[in-house]
């Protein structure tokens, strides 16, 4: 991508600063899609230095990208923000956050999970929280966003499917979501067996490189992209699967742009668009399923509420997907969170970088899901999930927050 051509298409309209999460939070300028352009071209031209506010207003961005979908001149901002903080991120020093670092190397955030998962089933977990000692250590933040976990058995190279053999997909199990969101992928896994697909999930895919990519880490994330497209792509050129899935639609959207990474070398974007061209969320896949129409799901009478993650609605545009796939569900009634098409704050390592503008930008989800008088919130994006999910609790609403999927395999009977 060509950075300054980029900026040369902002006409300084501001269609976008109204769809700006951080800038509805602040009114500031410099808060804005359109502000945040305007430092990075002063930037460019030398009249103001790296660091200090300049850094600060950048830091805050989500990276959710709304202002793409409603700006008239389609500049890409996402691609812009990268490349910024690419270069800014290059003039320091120092190591990757442990997050970071532990995402490059899964079998070792494999087995922090299976630690994590003894610290809550021993009791120690409730110990810590009801003493002063994650707070004194500077861990309440993190301990607070975990989920109860599910236990994490390695995971089969392929799953024959049940009943009519109709085909095979690949499954992406990211790093994030292998550990802090087995139930989910454990529920697509199932449904896609249920509806006669052999699901294949290749042993030596890594981390979608979008935490990195958003960090300043282009070259990282680059690495990580081709780990994956050597995993999937003699899938797809094989004709071995149909599609490559996932439940996590940050990582889905971040596969669907490989072909835009920059550190990308040149012989290996044709390789990445393939995987991008293959790669879909899981409950756009399953509601394309002609097998669901013979689907017989349990009838749950109730109102469910519905978080549409920004990733979904704005990179993948595929947030009409949950409520075709969940439409199944007799007397299922669903709704909209009237908020959902502002970010919740739970994107990526967000949530713990910038923890004051995403706690406010939760509270107007919190809010809005409590106008809905629902008890069970979805959402398609694990971030998103762990996010909303630690407010909840902080705030003592007996709300259960699931992936749509999760609730689909449910009512079919086909979770323990």
């Amino acid at each position: 991508m060509n950075l300054n051509s980029q900026l040369d298409r902002c006409v300084r309209c501001g269609m976008c600063s109204q769809h700006c999460p951080t800038y509805t939070l602040t009114g500031d300028e410099n808060e804005s899609p359109r502000g945040r352009i305007a430092l990075i071209r002063a930037l460019d031209a030398g009249q103001i230095p790296p660091g200090g506010k300049l850094t600060k207003h950048l830091d805050h961005c989500t990276s959710c990208r709304a202002c793409e979908d409603y700006c008239p001149s389609g500049v890409r901002f996402g691609s812009i923000m990268d490349a910024t903080r690419t270069r800014l991120a290059s003039e320091q020093t120092g190591p990757p956050s442990a997050l970071l670092s532990l995402a490059t190397r899964p079998r070792q955030l494999l087995r922090v999970g299976r630690w994590l998962r003894r610290y809550q089933r021993w009791g120690v977990q409730r110990l810590a929280r009801a003493s002063t000692l994650l707070k004194r250590l500077g861990l309440a933040q993190q301990d607070a966003l975990l989920p109860e976990l599910a236990e994490l058995p390695p995971w089969q190279e392929y799953y024959p499917p049940t009943g009519e053999h109709c085909g095979d997909v690949a499954l992406f199990t990211g790093c994030v979501s292998n550990v802090f969101d087995r139930r989910s992928l454990e529920a697509s896994r199932r449904l896609l067996n249920h509806f006669g697909y052999g699901v294949r999930v290749p042993a030596a895919q890594t981390c979608c490189g979008a935490m990195h990519l958003h960090s300043g880490r282009a070259d990282t994330a680059a690495e990580l992209a081709q780990h994956n497209v050597a995993a999937f792509v003699p899938l797809i050129d094989s004709g071995s699967v149909q599609a490559i899935v996932h439940t996590a639609s940050g990582c889905t959207a971040m596969l669907a742009d490989y072909p835009h990474l920059s550190s990308l070398p040149a012989d290996k974007h044709a390789d990445a668009q393939r995987l991008a061209d293959s790669t879909t969320d899981i409950s756009q896949f399953l509601a394309a399923c002609p097998q669901l129409t013979q689907q017989r799901p349990s009838p749950l009478p109730k109102t469910v509420a519905v978080h549409e993650p920004c990733s979904l609605r704005n990179v993948l545009h595929q947030q009409q997907a949950p409520y075709a796939l969940l439409a199944h569900i007799p007397e299922l009634q669903l709704r909209p969170l009237p908020t959902t098409t502002r970010c919740c704050g739970g994107a990526g390592s967000y949530l713990l970088t910038q923890p004051e503008f995403a706690q406010r930008m939760r509270q107007d989800q919190l809010d809005a899901l409590r106008s809905l008088n629902a008890d069970t919130l979805l959402t398609s994006n694990i971030g998103c999930a762990l996010h909303l999910q630690a407010g909840l609790r902080e705030q003592g609403q007996a709300v259960e927050v699931l992936h749509p999927v999760t609730l689909l395999a449910r009512q079919l009977g086909l979770l323990d």
